[in-house]
C-alpha cells in the first residue's frame, strides 16, 4: 500500500484504478451469481448494483491499494478505509439524487476520522420487462418468495421494477471534511434530510438519512471525477 498525504491524493488513486478495471457492462444475473459463488450474503439483495460495486472494490481495489472495511457507528458500517474513510455508491445516471447513510453515523465519522468521502459510480441502468423474468429468476434462486416479499403482497404494495444491467459511465469522489461542511451542504440544499419522522410498516421509526443531489455538488466538494 502506498501511503498518501491527503484525501485528494487517495481519491485519485482509487478513482483511477476503478476506471481502469470496472467492467463496461454488468449483467445482473452474472453479478448475483458471482457474489453467490464467492460466499457473499448480498447476492440475495434486490438492489444488487450497489452491493456488487462494494464486492468489486473488495476484490479488485483493496488487494492493489490496501485497506479494509471501514469503521462502524451503531448499525452502520462504512465500506472502505485506506488512510481515509469512504462509502461506496452505485447510482443510475437517469436520477440526480441518491440516498446516503444514517445521519448520526455520517456525523460521527467526520468527527472521528477527519472527514468522510463518497465514491459514486454512475451509469446507465436497464430494467426488467413487464413479464418480470429477472425478478422471477432471482426469487427462484433464493428458494421462493421471501417473507419481505410475502408481506409486501399482503399489504397490496406494488413491486418495484428490477434492474437487469448496469453500464458504468463516470465516477465522482465527494468529500465532507467535518460537521461544518455537512451543515453548509444542508444550507446550500445539495444535501437534504431523508425519511426523518417516518415509520416502517410495523410502526417502528425509520433511521434518518441524508439525500445527495449529484447535479448540485459544489466543485470544492468534488475531489476527483472521471468518465469511464
Amino acid at each position: 500500500m502506498t501511503t498518501v498525504s491527503s484525501p485528494h491524493e487517495e481519491a485519485l488513486q482509487v478513482l483511477t484504478l476503478i476506471s481502469q478495471t470496472i467492467p463496461r457492462k454488468v449483467r445482473g444475473q452474472d453479478a448475483i451469481m458471482e457474489m453467490k459463488n464467492a460466499g457473499s450474503s448480498n447476492w440475495r439483495q434486490m438492489e444488487w448494483i450497489g452491493f456488487w460495486f462494494e464486492y468489486f472494490v473488495e476484490c479488485e481495489i483493496i488487494p492493489k491499494l490496501g485497506g479494509a472495511r471501514g469503521p462502524s457507528f451503531g448499525s452502520t458500517e462504512f465500506d472502505l478505509k485506506i488512510d481515509f474513510v469512504w462509502d461506496l455508491k452505485a447510482h443510475p445516471s437517469q436520477k440526480e439524487t441518491l440516498i446516503l447513510n444514517d445521519q448520526k453515523a455520517i456525523r460521527g465519522c467526520v468527527q472521528t476520522h477527519s472527514g468522510l468521502g463518497f465514491i459514486v459510480v454512475s451509469g446507465n441502468v436497464e430494467y426488467d420487462d413487464s413479464m418480470r423474468s429477472f425478478k422471477n429468476w432471482h426469487d427462484q434462486l433464493k428458494g421462493g418468495k421471501t417473507k419481505y416479499e410475502l408481506d409486501r403482497v399482503a399489504r397490496g404494495a406494488p413491486s418495484r421494477r428490477r434492474k437487469i444491467s448496469f453500464s458504468p459511465e463516470s465516477v465522482h469522489c465527494i468529500w465532507l471534511e467535518d460537521s461544518q461542511a455537512i451543515d453548509s451542504a444542508l444550507l446550500s440544499g445539495w444535501l437534504k434530510p431523508f425519511q426523518e419522522n417516518m415509520r416502517n410498516s410495523d410502526g417502528s421509526p425509520r433511521t434518518a438519512k441524508f439525500q445527495l443531489d449529484l447535479s448540485r455538488v459544489p466543485s470544492n466538494n468534488i475531489l476527483a471525477s472521471t468518465k469511464i
